[in-house]
């Protein structure tokens, strides 16, 4: 069976919990949505791999990890991607995203069995909601406005995720990498 390793950066609780509740209240009134269930996060990459896999995952995040520092990190706003299906909350320090990322993944593909399962991702936000339907993303949309949302916190450490890969599932945290 696959598993989907999932290496996030976590919001701070009081964010995470604003999350939550915006997604509680966006259920209450538009129903179903994709991400309703996960746990709030910025993701960085995945890997679908069988569980057995996790322990090389594992080492290549603490190589990846080894020489890095916490960052402040400001949210700014809400807003959503142009195809109007993803409603997130903006990341202002972007460049600081990537430079955490960037050895971690360096590390995920020198690896040979995780080289070719590795997906980044290249826009870092923090979802609120996603997969909406069009008349579903006007009223989210409507929902959450003035679509101000104004946060800074410390990063200090990426979390690494995994579920089993069929729906419903939920995730579990496997372990935390925290920064020097």
């Amino acid at each position: 069976m696959l598993y989907r390793f999932l290496l996030v950066i976590l919001p701070n609780p009081e964010l995470s919990e604003k999350v939550k509740a915006m997604r509680a209240a966006l259920y209450a009134r538009i129903g179903g949505f994709s991400g309703r269930n996960t746990p709030p996060h910025i993701t960085l990459c995945f890997l679908d791999l069988p569980e057995t896999s996790g322990s090389a995952i594992m080492d290549a995040i603490a190589t990846g990890t080894a020489d890095q520092s916490g960052f402040a990190l400001r949210y700014k706003g809400i807003t959503h991607f142009p195809d109007k299906r993803t409603i997130y909350i903006d990341p202002v320090e972007k460049e600081a995203i990537a430079a955490v990322r960037a050895p971690i993944i360096a590390a995920l593909k020198a690896h040979d069995a995780l080289r070719t399962t590795v997906r980044e991702t290249d826009h870092p936000h923090l979802t609120i909601a996603a997969g909406l339907k069009p008349d579903k993303f006007v009223k989210a949309w409507d929902m959450l406005a003035p679509h101000e949302l104004r946060r800074k916190e410390r990063v200090e450490e990426v979390v690494l995720l995994k579920r089993l890969l069929k729906p419903g599932e939920q995730y579990e945290c496997v372990h935390s990498f925290p920064f020097e």
